[in-house]
């Protein structure tokens, strides 16, 4: 009952997201619409097997790579991950104009995370879980819309994980997230997510995981209004979501598919009544090639419907990253 009564209280906690109109944005949207950006961190859970495995999936966060808690004390990562991939779509835009923009990017980001020991509730335990990260986004490609739009990013997160012994798990969080323009030192975007989900991680057979979760959240962000007469309410939504991912192991390789729909509420200001729908695919296949150095390559596309029909898009990426990451 504790754990319910915290998680619902957590669940009420405020904030937003927003996702402009193509035909009225300007060079510097791309900081400011990261509705095409994976969401804020999910974290699969231990299976029957009683595998304390805490995956901490890359996000907005900056939240990256898979860490394995210890049952008893603290447990500490950092690491470094560089990742270069072509972008289809880097405005989120619905126009023609997406075609013209299409560049590579090369997105650096350091890291670093702990869990702040393992608390036994009797029929479940508890960790508190702590991060941050610092990244710098580069567009390849020299165009007039992306010329001085390379941007760094600072994120932290805090978050309190639920592990039961049939595999199910129940996560609580909040991070923060900010963007600055690297040509001018400008912060463009910053916002609070605090999210909570459910979980279920189950082993399929030995060489292959299922991992189930759903949840919801509620973004805040503060940005300066693109249009005139908008404010800051018109950011504001409800995300709902649901994934569904394998974890397939052959040999020294892991396929890692996924799939996942969300759902956002406008409530407030200009985008009042709005509705998105939204649907990502992705496909990563990763191999350690030192324990602690990993290799990955890897898929991802998105679609977004919007109820009123002039914020429909579609992205994919394609590239390849090496992480680097230490643990204690």
């Amino acid at each position: 009952m504790k754990l319910i009564n915290t998680l619902i209280a957590v669940s009420f906690l405020a904030c937003s997201l927003y996702a402009q109109s193509s035909k009225e944005r300007d060079s510097r949207k791309i900081l400011r619409d990261r509705t095409y950006q994976p969401e804020a961190t999910t974290i699969s859970g231990s299976d029957n097997s009683g595998n304390d495995q805490l995956d901490v999936s890359e996000s907005d966060t900056g939240a990256q790579r898979p860490v394995l808690l210890k049952k008893n004390g603290l447990s500490y990562f950092f690491g470094y991950d560089s990742k270069l991939f072509y972008q289809s779509n880097p405005l989120a835009d619905s126009a023609e104009l997406k075609s013209e923009i299409a560049t590579g990017v090369w997105k650096s980001t350091f890291f670093s995370g702990a869990g702040l020991g393992v608390i036994d509730m009797d029929s479940y335990i508890l960790t508190p879980y702590v991060g941050f990260s610092l990244s710098s986004t580069d567009y390849i490609k020299s165009d007039e819309l992306l010329n001085d739009q390379d941007y760094e990013s600072s994120s932290a997160y805090a978050l309190l994980l639920a592990q039961f012994g049939n595999g199910w798990s129940g996560k609580v969080g909040v991070s923060y997230s900010s963007d600055y323009l690297t040509s001018a030192g400008e912060e463009v975007f910053k916002e609070f997510y605090p999210n909570i989900s459910v979980m279920k991680s189950y082993s399929i057979s030995d060489a292959h995981r299922g991992i189930f979760e759903t949840g919801i959240g509620y973004h805040n962000s503060e940005v300066d209004p693109l249009l005139e007469g908008d404010d800051i309410d018109f950011k504001r939504n409800v995300d709902l979501f649901a994934s569904y991912a394998l974890s397939s192991t052959l040999g020294a390789i892991t396929l890692s598919p996924k799939y996942k729909i969300s759902y956002r509420d406008y409530q407030n200001g200009s985008n009042k009544d709005r509705h998105d729908l939204i649907h990502e695919l992705s496909l990563d296949c990763s191999a350690y090639l030192t324990s602690y150095l990993k290799f990955s390559a890897s898929i991802d596309y998105i679609n977004q419907d919007d109820s009123e029909d002039d914020a429909d898009y579609e992205n994919y990426d394609v590239g390849a990253s090496i992480n680097l990451m230490a643990r204690f």
